[in-house]
């Protein structure tokens, strides 16, 4: 076994340092990219646990390089928070120039400023050309990851957002406040991402967002069958998200959609007074449709019926009035009055609560 490792001074707390190295959207950046030093290719990251960061947390890099197949998973192994961090490879590996290695990461603080030492030691793979390239290339390429960690994490570390002015301030605040009241925000395919909770909805605060005009992701739910996790393939990594620990996501079609018990529903109305869901259920030889509403737009979705509109509003006469006098039928509460551009229900409520 043989080990590698690299100093850096960082003029920031080790709490700071520390959570910039731990995160891989940083310092995992380098495998993530196509580059030179990475023979023109780049890995995919898989989430294996639900926490990316801490003690047993584990991931998947898979890809290729100079043509050979590469996959290898790492557990995190100890975590001080602010301290120390060790990470390493477990099970069977399929890598080039080792066979196994481990990442340790030290920290320690003087007077504002922290010195990280980072190392990485490595075991020679088997193969006879294995061997080889590892003799010609594991230390090269060892200095080169080390050396791009701790200088991406500390250009991360030195480029914090500019504080704004007065003024900047002011039309951030009403540019903010104009956001928060333009419902039809949300209709615009010009945004794609994951809604972690029902404040980062109400707020339109993506995670894994892109500009659907000039980037693309995928996001895979199996509404059908009821898969119990929502998979983002964001940056070349993929992030597996238990659907419990979500509140939905947004595609770049515009359509968001909403997580309840494990099911997709998609959102017909976003941000309306009265929000209707639409889900499908998929049967052996055909689909089937069913709408819901909630009376509120983070309560939980219940079907759309003239019943269920009469129990959960059952002191707002006015709305259940109006709906006994436009619907006759359950099957008729979604249509959609395509001049005012609203769902006719929706509309009526919106019309007893100004």
């Amino acid at each position: 076994m043989k080990t590698l490792s690299r100093k850096e001074s960082f003029p920031a707390p080790a709490q700071q340092v520390f959570k910039t190295i731990d995160d891989l959207g940083v310092t995992g950046m380098h495998m993530t990219q196509s580059s030179g030093m990475m023979m023109g290719s780049k890995l995919n990251l898989e989430f294996l646990t639900t926490n990316k960061t801490g003690l047993g947390s584990r991931y998947r890099w898979t890809g290729k390089m100079m043509g050979l197949m590469m996959d290898f998973t790492v557990e995190v192994t100890k975590w001080v928070n602010g301290v120390e961090k060790v990470w390493e490879t477990i099970g069977e590996t399929k890598l080039i120039i080792y066979s196994w290695y481990r990442m340790k990461l030290l920290l320690s603080e003087s007077n504002g400023n922290t010195e990280a030492e980072l190392s990485i030691a490595y075991e020679k793979p088997k193969g006879f050309i294995n061997k080889i390239l590892c003799f010609l290339l594991a230390d090269w390429y060892c200095r080169w990851c080390l050396k791009k960690m701790l200088g991406d994490a500390k250009k991360a570390i030195a480029s914090p957002q500019p504080k704004p002015s007065h003024a900047m301030r002011n039309i951030a605040l009403t540019i903010a406040l104009l956001s928060l009241i333009n419902s039809a925000a949300f209709s615009q395919s010009d945004s794609s991402g994951v809604y972690k909770t029902f404040d980062d909805y109400k707020l339109k605060r993506l995670t894994y967002a892109i500009d659907c005009r000039t980037e693309s992701h995928k996001i895979k739910s199996d509404q059908f069958d009821h898969k119990d996790v929502v998979r983002v393939i964001h940056n070349d990594s993929l992030f597996t998200i238990p659907k419990s620990e979500i509140f939905g996501y947004k595609d770049c079609k515009g359509v968001v959609y909403r997580i309840v018990d494990g099911k997709n529903h998609s959102i017909l109305n976003p941000y309306s007074k009265l929000q209707l869901y639409k889900h499908e259920v998929r049967g052996h030889k055909s689909t089937a449709i069913h709408y819901y509403f909630s009376e509120t737009i983070d309560s939980k979705p219940i079907l759309l019926t003239i019943d269920n509109l009469h129990h959960s509003f059952h002191d707002n006469q006015e709305f259940l009035k109006k709906v006994d006098n436009t619907f006759r039928r359950d099957g008729q509460l979604f249509k959609f009055d395509r001049k005012s551009k609203q769902y006719i229900v929706s509309q009526l409520y919106e019309s007893t609560i100004r």
